[in-house]
C-alpha cells in the first residue's frame, strides 16, 4: 500500500498503476471509506461515489472518467436533493462550506426558479453553470480524499483534475460489485442525511435519493424510436404501438443508473410494465446488440445521441446484463404471446 503523508483533501495529483489487488483488499479499501464516515462533514464523498458507480460503464479504452460526466450526475443529484426535497447536505455549525449548495441556491433564487423543479426542467444554460461550477469548486477536495479514504488503490487522477483513472483490478471489482457497493453508500448516506436534517425532512431519505437520479422525462427518447426510427412495433413482442410508443431501459434502470440511447428500446405497455427489474431471455441480448451496430453504422441516425456512444462497444451490454444477473436480478423473461 502507497503511503503519503498529504492529507487527501490536499492531494494534488496520483498516479494509479495496474498493480494486482485481491478482492479482499478492494473491500477493505471501500469499507476504509465508511469506516471513516463520522469524519465527514458534507455528503461529497457520498454523492461522488455514487456518480462514479452511476458512470462506471461510461469508461474510455484507458479505463477513464472524465469529470465532466462525473460532476454532471453529482449536479444533478444535489439539485434534486436541495431543491426539490430541500435537504441540507453539510453539518450544522460545520466551518466547511458547501459550494455546489451556493451555487445552486443563487442560481434557484436569482432566476426565480419554481420550487421543487427536478434538475432536468433547467434550461442547457443553467445546467452547464452548475456542471462547470462543480468541477471548479467540488472537484478541488472530494477527489483527492476519496482517493485517499480508498488507500489509493482504486483510482488515480491527473493534476489538472479533469478526470480520474482506473486500477484495471479495482475497475473488475467495481463492475462486478457496484450494485451491492451502490446499497452500502446508500445506506451510510442515508445516515447522514438522518443526522444533519430534522425528522420531518428525514422522512423516506432513500426515496429522496433514488428519486434525485432518476430521469423522469423521457419523451425525446420516445420522439427518437417512434418518430426518427419509425419503431412501430414493441421490440419484445412484435404487436403495433399505434402511437403509444413507451421506452424500456433493456438493462433496468434500478442496476445501471443511466439513460443511454443504446440501453433503451421501443416497448408497448404490457411488456414494459412486465419485464420492470427482470432480465430478458438471450434472444433479446443479441438483437439489441445487433441493432446498437446498425445504430452506429449510420450516424446521421444518431446524431443527437453521439455522447451516449462514447465509450459504447459491443461487450459493454453483455457486460451488464452478467453482472446484473450476478447481483440477483432475475433472468429469464420473456414476453407472452
Amino acid at each position: 500500500m502507497i503511503e503519503l503523508t498529504v492529507p487527501g483533501w490536499l492531494l494534488k495529483e496520483h498516479q494509479i498503476d495496474n498493480s494486482f489487488h485481491s478482492d479482499d483488499e478492494l473491500w477493505s479499501a471501500i469499507n476504509n471509506l465508511f469506516n471513516t464516515r463520522s469524519r465527514f462533514k458534507t455528503s461529497y464523498k457520498f454523492c461522488f461515489l455514487k456518480s462514479i458507480l452511476d458512470n462506471i460503464y461510461n469508461v474510455n479504452e484507458k479505463l477513464e472518467l472524465s469529470m465532466i460526466d462525473i460532476f454532471s450526475r453529482f449536479t444533478e443529484i444535489y439539485w434534486n436533493l436541495i431543491v426539490k426535497h430541500h435537504l441540507n447536505q453539510i453539518r450544522p455549525g460545520s466551518s466547511t462550506k458547501s459550494a455546489i449548495a451556493n451555487l445552486i441556491n443563487e442560481i434557484s433564487e436569482n432566476n426565480y426558479i419554481c420550487p421543487e423543479m427536478p434538475f432536468e426542467r433547467l434550461t442547457q444554460i443553467e445546467k452547464e453553470r452548475l456542471i462547470s461550477g462543480a468541477v471548479r469548486d467540488c472537484s478541488k477536495y472530494v477527489v483527492g480524499a476519496l482517493c485517499t479514504d480508498f488507500r489509493y488503490i482504486i483510482y488515480g487522477f491527473d493534476k489538472e483534475k479533469t478526470k480520474i483513472q482506473f486500477n484495471y483490478f479495482a475497475y473488475v471489482f467495481l463492475v462486478k460489485y457496484a450494485y451491492i457497493i451502490g446499497k452500502l453508500n446508500y445506506f451510510e448516506w442515508i445516515k447522514f442525511l438522518e443526522s444533519v436534517n430534522n425528522k420531518e425532512l428525514a422522512y423516506n431519505i432513500a426515496g429522496c435519493l433514488d428519486d434525485s437520479s432518476q430521469r423522469v422525462d423521457l419523451s425525446k427518447y420516445r420522439t427518437f424510436f417512434f418518430d426518427a426510427l419509425h419503431e412501430h412495433t414493441c421490440f419484445y413482442c412484435g404487436s403495433e404501438l399505434n402511437g403509444m410508443c413507451e421506452v424500456d431501459h433493456f438493462i433496468p434502470w434500478s442496476f445501471v443508473k443511466d439513460d443511454k440511447v443504446w440501453n433503451f428500446v421501443q416497448s408497448c405497455k404490457k411488456c414494459n410494465g412486465s419485464k420492470r427489474d427482470k432480465l430478458t431471455v438471450p434472444f433479446y441480448m443479441t438483437r439489441i446488440v445487433t441493432r446498437n451496430k446498425e445504430f452506429l453504422d449510420k450516424p446521421a441516425l444518431i446524431n443527437v445521441f453521439q455522447d451516449d456512444f462514447y465509450g459504447y462497444n459491443d461487450e459493454r451490454l453483455p457486460e451488464m446484463y452478467r453482472s446484473a444477473a450476478f447481483n440477483g436480478f432475475e433472468v429469464g423473461w420473456q414476453p407472452s404471446m
